[in-house]
This record gives C-alpha cells, sequence and structure tokens, in this order.
C-alpha cells in the first residue's frame, strides 16, 4: 500500500542538490515550498507545467514560496529536455524515486492516459510545444503530483494528479497562503 499524505501531515524531509549543484532542504525555516513532481524529463506535459511556473515564477517568489521541480530522470536528462533553458528554481534528479516514495508519487495508471482524452486542449498544447525526440526515461504512466509545505513542515496543499497533466492550478497554489 502507497503513502498518502494529506493536508495537515508533516512533510517527509528533503535534503538534496539540485541539478546545478545548489543544496535543497525542505523543510525550509523561512520559506513556503511548492513541490512540482513530474513524470519524465521529456513528458510533454510537464515541460507544459515547467513553463508555466516559470511564467508565474514572481508571483511564487512574492509570496515567499520556493518552487521545487522533481523528476525521476536522470541529470543528463532533465538538463536536456526540461532543464534546457534554465529554471529560476531548483529541480531535482530523483532516478531512484526515494523522494517520490517518500511522498506517495507511486501511481503508474494506463487509465491516466485515458482521462487525458477528456483534455483535447491540454493534449494539443502539449503536442505542439513538445521536443522532437522524446526519450522515455522513466515510468511513462506515471501521475504527476504537488505537495505545499509551509515553513513548519506542515502539508498545506496535496494534490495527486488524475491523469498525466493533471497539475494544479496556479491560483489555487496561491490562494492557500492568502486563506491562513
Amino acid at each position: 500500500m502507497s503513502i498518502i499524505i494529506k493536508v495537515g501531515d508533516n512533510a517527509p524531509a528533503i535534503h538534496a542538490t539540485d541539478v546545478w549543484g545548489n543544496n535543497i532542504s525542505v523543510p525550509s525555516n523561512d520559506k513556503w515550498i511548492y513541490l512540482s513532481f513530474h513524470r519524465f524529463a521529456a513528458c510533454p506535459y510537464c515541460n507544459l507545467r515547467t513553463n508555466e511556473l516559470i511564467r508565474h515564477y514572481e508571483r511564487f517568489k512574492k509570496l515567499n514560496i520556493e518552487v521545487v521541480s522533481i523528476w525521476p530522470s536522470d541529470k543528463d536528462n532533465l538538463l536536456r529536455h526540461a532543464g534546457s533553458e534554465k529554471t529560476p528554481f531548483p529541480m531535482l534528479s530523483d532516478k531512484n524515486k526515494s523522494i517520490y516514495k517518500a511522498y506517495g508519487v507511486t501511481e503508474s495508471s494506463f487509465m491516466g492516459g485515458m482521462r487525458l482524452l477528456l483534455h483535447p486542449q491540454l493534449m494539443l498544447n502539449a503536442i505542439r510545444n513538445k521536443h522532437k525526440n522524446i526519450e522515455i526515461d522513466a515510468d511513462p504512466k506515471l501521475m504527476p503530483a504537488s505537495f505545499l509545505v509551509d515553513p513548519n513542515g506542515i502539508i498545506q496543499l496535496a494534490y495527486y494528479g488524475k491523469h498525466f497533466g493533471d497539475h494544479p492550478k496556479i491560483e489555487l497554489i496561491l490562494q492557500q497562503l492568502k486563506g491562513l
């Protein structure tokens, strides 16, 4: 049985080095952390999400939220695909999926692809923006997930994707701070 993280739970600790050599710690005593778990480095849906996070990064910063993007891909693939343009936020390679397991991001679902059919605009955007050579270096049926961790290490948002491109809306994430 997989772990399911819920709002109010203590966030599993993360101590890692991102793909650019920066040390990352979760929780962080002085800021909020938004953890965005992705499927694989060349995933067109995950790369759309990365671009969305880049576009909204200043909004996160203004609210003292650090974005941390986590991938099951190795560092080289991550830099070649998702990190081909350096993100303003850390990107972690978690090839052995230890962080994924700690957060219960282990669901692999054929139905995730089927549910995606209900989102034709997302599929079209992903096709338009995909890499020419998609290299799948992790489980292609892995589902995305997101968590918002407050400075005390308490989960304030726990979101497990229902399809391959399912991430919480940026507004939903940012509203978590406005409600506190």
